[in-house]
């Protein structure tokens, strides 16, 4: 079956954002310098889905205020939320995914030194998917995704703090994350046979799917010269980082470490501002350890082959295992800027190829990687539309031979 997936915004750009300045006595500043304090507010509700997740609506939303020397601001809160809903086999209607999140980052606990962000979240999936361990994984004969026999259900709330001392050009991050996460397998399905499988081997990867949370302790360090947070137009954004799970509470218990590796390089093609920018991004997600079936699909808090941030056009959670590499280029070309309302809006067009590769375990296993070169692609395109220096909208259409159609995706910011 072919996946359409659609979005329609119903409020864009100028209509959606503003900016206002704070009255003072001083002369005004010639118009190229920052302004001395100015509030930037960005909204956006929209409405689409696709039919893996069903249809429904939601908004993306940030606040962010401007001062003079402290960049790239003071501070900034940024909110989405979303709700899907989809008729289920026996005609009732289900909700299969919810999801809400709300974050602030204060960059100058010491000015231009040391930061603070804190982040809460609540995410519901109700049809999750799983096809299988490995790179190999393939859909039996006769089923398609969005099949019961694929899908389990997860609900995952999160609160998180990190810290970040960034005396440009180095960056070093450290902080504490906690999840408590409920699963629910139903019986009969692809996941419920493979917890019980007769391999030793894949039981032991994918653990066991009673309740438990997941204490984490995160440290980073990077090397980051990019000239603009938003919207880079060259430089360097390398990163390390590090998460420590010493133990989970609750009935499962898993134990693991992540090693998150990646290198953004931003070069402009042609100079005049953002004209022409190619961006580059390769990335690698190691897991140690026995980590739980939900971090098996994942790379930097989201999923690595498939989904809006990983290999686009591939859908989200179809490949599982402890080793990923992907990689990621964009042409970002920028067609109008202009102000409007007191902000400068900006529209753009991105080009953009993903690809990747994943294995279940450091230990050969043919019958679940296979033994190919087995690299999952994606390609497509998108619209960029930026409102002042905080806010960029993107959405992105993207095709993978292994989607069965084309996806599309709506999230505030590049994917890198």
């Amino acid at each position: 079956m072919a996946r359409l997936s659609i979005f329609l915004l119903t409020l864009l750009g100028g209509l959606g954002s503003f900016r206002t300045a704070a009255a003072t006595d001083a002369e005004p500043a010639p118009a190229a310098s920052a302004p001395a304090n100015e509030t930037e507010f960005s909204v956006v509700p929209f409405v689409g889905g696709s039919s893996d997740v069903g249809f429904g609506g939601g908004y993306i939303a940030s606040l962010a205020q401007l001062r003079a020397h402290h960049d790239p601001y003071l501070y900034r809160i940024d909110t989405s939320g979303s709700v899907t809903f989809k008729k289920a086999q026996d005609g009732d209607l289900r909700v299969p995914y919810a999801d809400v999140f709300l974050r602030w980052k204060f960059p100058h606990l010491i000015r231009n030194q040391l930061g603070l962000e804190l982040r809460a979240s609540y995410t519901r999936e109700t049809n999750l998917g799983y096809y299988g361990l490995g790179n190999a994984a393939r859909l039996p004969d006769g089923l398609e995704r969005g099949d019961p026999f694929f899908e389990h259900s997860r609900v995952h709330p999160t609160l998180r703090a990190m810290l970040e001392y960034h005396p440009r050009p180095f960056v070093l991050s450290w902080g504490f994350s906690y999840t408590e996460n409920w699963l629910e397998v139903p019986e009969g399905t692809l996941l419920a046979n493979d917890l019980g499988s007769e391999r030793a081997y894949v039981r032991e990867l994918l653990g066991d799917d009673r309740p438990h949370g997941v204490p984490k302790f995160s440290f980073a360090a990077g090397w980051d010269t990019r000239d603009d947070e938003v919207a880079p137009v060259r430089g360097w954004n390398i990163t390390e980082q590090l998460d420590l799970v010493p133990g989970t509470l609750g009935e499962a218990r898993h134990r693991f470490a992540r090693w998150n590796n990646a290198v953004h390089v931003y070069v402009p093609l042609i100079a005049r501002q953002r004209r022409l920018v190619f961006a580059l991004r390769v990335g690698s997600d190691l897991l140690f350890g026995n980590a739980p079936l939900d971090e098996l699909p994942r790379f930097d808090e989201s999923f690595a082959l498939g989904g809006s941030k990983g290999v686009r056009g591939v859908p989200a959670q179809r490949y599982y295992g402890k080793i990923k590499l992907l990689a990621n280029a964009e042409l970002r070309g920028e067609l109008i800027s202009l102000h409007l309302l007191g902000v400068e809006r900006r529209l753009g067009l991105v080009a953009f190829a993903d690809t990747g590769r994943l294995w279940a375990d450091y230990t050969a296993h043919p019958d679940l990687d296979g033994s190919s070169l087995g690299l999952k692609y994606g390609f497509g395109g998108g619209l960029r539309i930026a409102s002042g220096k905080t806010f960029m909208l993107r959405f992105d259409l993207a095709w993978s031979p292994e989607g069965g159609g084309p996806s599309g995706y709506l999230l505030a910011g590049h994917m890198f």
